[in-house]
C-alpha cells in the first residue's frame, strides 16, 4: 500500500513537473499575442512587447479603440497558422510569420518581431 502511494505520488510530481517546463519560443509567444488579440485580451498582448509601462498603457488603449473595430470588420480571426521563424544567429532577435484567417475569408500573412530581454522573448513595435 505504502509503495502504491509513493508511487503515485512520484508520478503527480514528474506530470507537475513536466508541465511547469513549457519552453517559451518566439512562435509560441506569436501563437499567444494572436489568440489574445482574437479574445480582445489587449492588456495581455501589449505585455509581450519590450516597452515601458506609459508605453504599454498607451498601446492597450489604442488597441481597445481600434482593435475591436477592426476585428467587426473582419468578422474576427478564424485560424492561424505559424508558418516560419528565424532566430539570429546570436540568438537575440527572431522573426515569425504567421498566416491568419479572418472570419470573413480573408487571409493575411503577418510578421513579428522579437528581441530577447533577460532571457525572455518580447515583441519589437520598431524593428
Amino acid at each position: 500500500m505504502k509503495r502504491t502511494a509513493l508511487l503515485i505520488a512520484s508520478f503527480m510530481f514528474l506530470a507537475f513537473t513536466f508541465v511547469g517546463c513549457k519552453e517559451t519560443t518566439p512562435s509560441s509567444i506569436a501563437s499567444d499575442c494572436i489568440e489574445y488579440v482574437k479574445d480582445g485580451n489587449y492588456e495581455a498582448y501589449v505585455n509581450t512587447f519590450n516597452m515601458n509601462a506609459e508605453e504599454k498603457a498607451q498601446l492597450q488603449e489604442m488597441f481597445e479603440k481600434k482593435g475591436e473595430e477592426t476585428l467587426k470588420q473582419y468578422k474576427g480571426i478564424e485560424s492561424y497558422e505559424i508558418i516560419e521563424e528565424n532566430i539570429s544567429e546570436d540568438g537575440l532577435k527572431a522573426t515569425v510569420k504567421a498566416k491568419i484567417t479572418y472570419g470573413n475569408g480573408e487571409t493575411k500573412e503577418e510578421k513579428f518581431h522579437f528581441v530577447k530581454v533577460d532571457d525572455q522573448w518580447l515583441q519589437e513595435l520598431n524593428n
